[in-house]
């Protein structure tokens, strides 16, 4: 018989020891390893026949785990016990296995990057080893001491913490996101989910955060139409771009958006529509939040539409927290017919259960329904993991593709009046009020400073 390899001596060896004392070290096994670290295909069937058995509460022995592999897997399990000297190293030959399983995975890279046909394959075989090596070995746990000593020590960092910021004052107070969530942002059809998306994406470009928008449903020219109407950018109104009657003035607020864009890290992607591509396009380019408009629009293969979104939604999550970005998908939501109120709910995410159950927070965006004003929008915080979850009115400006804080006209203010009627009382009182009599001693061409009032002021 050949000589094993290092790799080949820990497969068998972590084998050996689970067949040997499963109680004793099954815990181990299945936390420290995974199927991946089996280059053997038969050891990896093995392995995961075992798993499978230990996930279903089920005794672990030699005829336990053939009878789940198959009889020709007998040999290999008899004689990875024989080569085994005792259960007690498991721990040393797991790190063997862990070390080996690595340095395959980086040679594999290695040779990608010399038989690379262009730049851009090359340097994402660059990340992928740059990832490899950045991962650390998980310790065995904190005890109730180390974690309230670590606790202490964190608050006493004067660092400030650098949550996802949307800009949006009440729905930033009541969120806390860090690297690695997951957020899903559900509403029907024409609701506005594009525009609320894109301008939450500027905002938090603007911050300094590497930001990435993967259109997979709107075409080039409408985005950029919605992009250049938004106020953070350009403020052209969406009629003037859509039929190209800008103005001299709109053409100078293009120039200037163009100037400032540098300084805003955000790319935008319309033909990466599978898993593969949307994860290539994240770690060639650094991006620590990425945009999906819309999921269900991701290409998976699978059999029945639940199923797909299923798969989508589980490779969404995995990928945040492997990858340690943010990710904001996108969803179609469509109430259930029949219902009275057609306000969207978690429950009505398309296709798939599976996007509520991944996803840490849910942001549902409603139409008002109030028959005064049809540019009201309700953003519920349907699911917030670690905080609480407001409803939050929006006025939504088609013109200019913005959200901004609703006001109501009939909220009560101090003074017991509603802010509708306090508007009332200021323009009569403006309509009693004579104009100013122009000083005599001004000299020609001289201008009396204006008295401009508060209440006037747009904004």
């Amino acid at each position: 018989m050949a000589e094993l390899s290092n790799w080949q001596l820990a497969q068998r060896t972590v084998i050996g020891s689970l067949m040997i004392s499963p109680d004793e070290v099954s815990g181990l096994v299945f936390q420290s390893a995974v199927p991946a670290m089996f280059g053997d295909p038969a050891m990896r069937h093995v392995f995961e026949a075992a798993r499978d058995l230990f996930n279903d509460g089920r005794p672990i022995d030699p005829m336990t785990v053939v009878a789940r592999a198959g009889n020709e897997y007998y040999d290999l399990v008899s004689h990875s016990m024989e080569m085994t000297p005792t259960a007690a190293n498991v721990g040393a030959y797991l790190a063997t296995l862990r070390d080996e399983a690595k340095l395959a995975a980086l040679q594999t890279e290695a040779m990608t990057i010399l038989n690379a046909k262009n730049v851009a394959d090359a340097m994402t075989g660059y990340e992928h080893m740059g990832k490899m090596l950045g991962d650390t070995e998980t310790d065995d746990g904190m005890s109730l001491s180390e974690m309230i000593s670590a606790y202490i020590d964190r608050m006493n960092d004067p660092k400030p913490v650098d949550y996802l910021r949307f800009g949006i004052d009440l729905l930033d107070r009541s969120l806390a996101i860090s690297p690695g969530t997951f957020i899903i942002i559900g509403a029907d059809s024409s609701a506005g989910k594009t525009a609320l998306a894109l301008q939450f994406a500027v905002h938090i470009a603007k911050t300094g955060k590497r930001v990435g928008f993967f259109s997979l449903e709107t075409p080039e020219a409408p985005l950029q139409n919605r992009l250049m109407a938004e106020m953070q950018l350009a403020g052209i109104p969406m009629p003037n771009s859509q039929h190209k009657k800008i103005s001299d003035d709109d053409m100078r607020r293009a120039m200037e958006a163009g100037i400032r864009s540098a300084e805003i890290p955000v790319r935008f992607f319309r033909k990466d529509d599978t898993m593969e591509k949307i994860r290539a396009k994240t770690i060639r380019h650094r991006l620590e939040v990425i945009f999906i408009d819309y999921v269900q629009l991701i290409n998976c293969p699978g059999e029945e539409r639940w199923q797909v979104v299923t798969k989508i939604s589980m490779g969404l999550h995995r990928m945040a927290q492997e990858l340690g970005v943010t990710i904001v998908g996108l969803s179609q939501i469509t109430p259930e017919k029949g219902r009275k109120d057609r306000s969207v709910t978690v429950d009505d995410l398309r296709e798939s259960r599976q996007l509520k159950q991944d996803a840490e927070v849910v942001l549902l965006l409603n139409r008002g329904g109030e028959e005064d004003d049809e540019n009201l929008r309700i953003l519920d915080v349907g699911k917030n993991k670690d905080g609480w979850r407001p409803s939050i009115k929006l006025k939504f400006d088609a013109e200019y593709m913005t959200f901004s804080p609703y006001v109501d006209m009939d909220t009560i203010r101090s003074d017991g009046r509603t802010v509708r009627q306090q508007q009332e009382v200021q323009r009569k009182a403006k309509e009693k009020e004579e104009p100013d009599p122009i000083p005599k001693d001004l000299a020609p061409g001289e201008f009396a400073e204006a008295q401009v009032s508060l209440d006037e002021i747009p904004f």
